[in-house]
């Protein structure tokens, strides 16, 4: 909603993007604006008709799972006749990040084993056990917390699984998705890898490099999810999200070597995300590459075409955003603080130093080494 004065605004959620005329962001959506945040959008001339934002609503009691339900826009299963569209969410008491992931990762668990008895996923399960724990987890505003408590937790493929799936919701959401297909990407999201399940144990579970033939080997996985989640049912667009995770936008990727509009959205998205948590994320052969690092990489895979530029510019300048106000170490070993994003180019920001600010947009010369907090 609109405001009539800036004065009304303190104590609101911002619910868009603050840039000034240079598209440079000022103060990032979901920020609780302040009188700090009101003097610097003045400072820089924003016209307040440009600013939307909302009144903080105080969360409702908690509820018992069984008595309350968020009903779903759209059914996952294929074959519409045989699910009902309105099947409801179960919601459910808020619970601490980490007894989330705990219970997230027993219901993977489960999920896996039925699978390796039955042959097939079982969509009712998809529905009421494991989508309202991605849902809630994805609704969180600090996604640093919750990624860290996620290192803490048990084994690394169900990490992967649970943090892609909330990454690609978050996401989904910056996209301004439908409901529908919000729920088609968390449920696509939570089963992407599911392939990985008909490979042998020795190849998963190995602590080395692959070789060049077990590399192929584990590429089978997107045509086995694929064909997994036809077979049961789903709809084609979750598994379709299982066979292209690994195409890439240049036509660089497998299975097919899809370019662009061949590629589903909800593929894009979810691979995305994909590449972001591997590189965050240590593995038993490698450790995490430093946040940076990451940040960097993806947007030269977005300049290069690899990543759809759409889904990525949002992608880094949502993440880059919520950096503002944190300290870095720069190339020269100068410290600063981030002060604002360039939307154009999110991983070059404004720097604070202490008698100056750098736009490392303009200065080429100096990067960021490491974000230290």
């Amino acid at each position: 909603m609109q405001f009539n004065s800036f004065d009304e605004l303190v104590g609101k959620r911002l619910l868009n993007q603050v840039l000034d005329h240079r598209g440079v962001m000022l103060v990032p959506d979901g920020t609780i604006l302040t009188s700090s945040h009101i003097d610097k959008m003045k400072k820089f001339d924003i016209n307040i008709f440009d600013v939307y934002a909302e009144p903080i609503q105080e969360s409702p009691p908690a509820v018992d799972q069984t008595d309350a339900f968020e009903t779903a826009p759209a059914s996952i299963a294929g074959n519409k006749t045989s699910h009902n569209n309105n099947r409801p969410l179960a919601k459910f008491a808020p619970l601490e990040t980490r007894e989330l992931f705990v219970q997230t990762e027993a219901h993977l668990h489960d999920i896996t084993n039925f699978i390796h008895k039955n042959g097939k996923v079982q969509a009712a399960d998809i529905e009421q056990k494991l989508l309202p724990f991605i849902m809630e987890m994805s609704r969180t505003r600090n996604l640093y917390q919750l990624f860290a408590e996620l290192k803490s937790t048990g084994n690394f493929r169900y990490k992967q699984s649970i943090g892609v799936a909330v990454m690609a919701t978050m996401l989904g959401r910056w996209l301004q998705l439908d409901d529908q297909e919000m729920v088609l990407l968390t449920t696509a999201a939570s089963l992407y890898d599911v392939g990985f399940i008909q490979l042998p144990h020795s190849l998963l579970d190995t602590t080395s490099w692959f070789q060049p033939h077990e590399v192929e080997i584990m590429k089978t996985h997107t045509r086995l999810g694929y064909e997994l989640l036809m077979s049961s049912g789903l709809d084609q667009r979750v598994a379709l999200v299982a066979l292209q995770h690994h195409e890439r936008n240049d036509g660089s990727g497998y299975p097919a070597k899809l370019k662009g509009g061949e590629i589903d959205r909800l593929s894009k998205i979810v691979a995305l995300s994909d590449v972001y948590l591997a590189m965050i994320s240590e593995r038993p052969y490698r450790t995490a590459h430093p946040f940076y690092h990451v940040m960097n990489e993806l947007y030269t895979g977005i300049v290069q075409n690899r990543f759809d530029s759409s889904i990525g510019m949002t992608f880094l300048n949502k993440l880059m955003s919520l950096q503002v106000g944190s300290d870095v170490i720069l190339s020269d070993d100068r410290k600063g603080k981030i002060l604002l994003i360039n939307s154009n180019y999110p991983t070059s920001p404004l720097i604070a130093l202490d008698n100056e600010c750098l736009d490392l947009s303009k200065n080429h010369s100096v990067k960021i080494k490491e974000v230290i907090g």
